[in-house]
């Protein structure tokens, strides 16, 4: 009876062992392990490139150096960066005019890179630090109930963090030559996090710091080579999918840096992909991010190319995510979002029949808007018939 038991038991670890595997999760990596249950970051991905869509092909000519993005009260924001006019603005999405302007009236711009928010402040990121000499680094804190957004421009106060680097023992001036530059910021909770713009080796450092009021000395949390220097950073709501911006000073291409089912706050703990976006020539300088939505945006400074404002599908390239080939791509998109139909036209009309394997009708929908999303989490993993105002295609769901 203790021998049964023992092996009992011996089985029992061996199985829990083997639920608790290690590897890659990710069906899209190229090492996609099928019996791995915890991912342990080694997911590794094929070169992927990427021509995001362009929105507004020209800003406003007061936003040509266009450094940080949001999307706030139905409008993107942006900053200008060094010795510009201390203000954020608000400009239209497909024509680039300003539509609101707030001044910081207690401020001065030295050199300004980056703005995020949560749901009661707008952050702006005073370190902007080229030459990596700076010792006045700082965030200033904006309130968003401050502002008058029923008048097309406001003046507000500011609070402010003083930030120092515990890692920085040199501050001579070398000219973009410092692994002490900073550009890229995002808010999660209660903390913000920085991620260096490092000249000489082309990694980034992720430190963090509390979201109020105050001074504080940073220590670096981790390190990630990415290839070049990230200049913006952005996160989406549901906070947990992280990209990072940026380009190669050498070969001028640009790219951005996915990541997400990390360990807490340990953002390179977890799967990391990077996406080409072109060349800075064609793209222009790489200085902005943020999510609108499952959309991703990004706007460049006026060097090479108009500052503008381009848009990327990112959620293509997070698990959960299954594309459908179907209809023309031009017109209809329908991809499997976890469990979630979604269903982006430009038509925005028609109706969507989904029919199972024996062929019983288990969903009728009207696409009535730009994009549609269809709870199928009821639904089993198997073939379905997707029919599309009498277009027909065969489709693999999975939960």
């Amino acid at each position: 009876m203790k021998q049964i038991l023992v092996i009992l038991l011996i089985g029992y670890f061996i199985q829990n062992c083997n639920a608790q595997k290690k590897g890659c999760t990710d069906p899209q990596a190229s090492n996609y392990d099928t019996s791995a249950k915890l991912n342990d970051g080694s997911c590794q991905y094929p070169s992927t490139s990427y021509s995001p869509k362009v929105v507004c092909s020209k800003l406003s000519d007061t936003l040509m150096e266009s450094s940080g993005l949001i999307y706030f009260n139905n409008a993107f924001w942006t900053l200008n960066d060094s010795g510009n006019e201390p203000a954020i603005y608000a400009f239209d999405s497909l024509t680039g005019v300003i539509i609101h302007r707030t001044f910081i009236k207690n401020k001065t711009n030295i050199d300004w890179e980056e703005m995020t928010q949560d749901s009661t402040h707008i952050y702006i990121g005073e370190f902007g630090n080229n030459d990596g000499s700076r010792k006045d680094l700082k965030i200033y804190i904006l309130n968003k109930s401050d502002l008058k957004l029923n008048r097309k421009s406001d003046s507000v106060m500011v609070s402010e963090i003083k930030l120092s680097y515990a890692d920085q023992t040199s501050f001579v001036s070398a000219n973009q030559n410092t692994n002490f530059d900073m550009e890229a910021m995002l808010v999660l909770g209660d903390s913000i996090h920085l991620f260096s713009k490092n000249w000489v080796d082309n990694k980034t450092r992720h430190y963090v710091l509390s979201a109020k009021p105050g001074t504080y000395v940073l220590n670096p949390r981790e390190s990630m080579d990415i290839g070049g220097i990230i200049t913006s950073a952005c996160i989406n709501a549901e906070g947990n999918k992280i990209i990072l911006g940026g380009y190669n000073t050498s070969s001028s291409a640009c790219f951005m840096w996915m990541l997400w089912d990390y360990a807490g706050h340990s953002f390179f703990s977890g799967n990391k992909r990077k996406i080409d976006l072109g060349n800075a020539l064609s793209f222009g300088q790489y200085e902005a991010t943020c999510y609108k939505g499952n959309h991703l945006y990004v706007s460049n400074e006026k060097r090479f190319t108009n500052a503008s404002l381009r848009r990327v599908e990112v959620q293509q390239w997070f698990a959960g995510y299954r594309k459908i080939s179907f209809l023309t791509p031009s017109k209809l998109l329908i991809y499997q979002w976890c469990n979630e139909l979604v269903i982006e036209t430009k038509t925005s009309t028609g109706v969507l029949k989904l029919y199972n394997a024996i062929g019983t009708c288990v969903i009728t929908h009207k696409i009535s808007n730009a994009s549609t999303r269809i709870d199928i989490s009821h639904l089993n993993t198997g073939v379905y018939t997707i029919d599309v105002n009498g277009i027909i295609q065969k489709v693999l769901l999975e939960k």
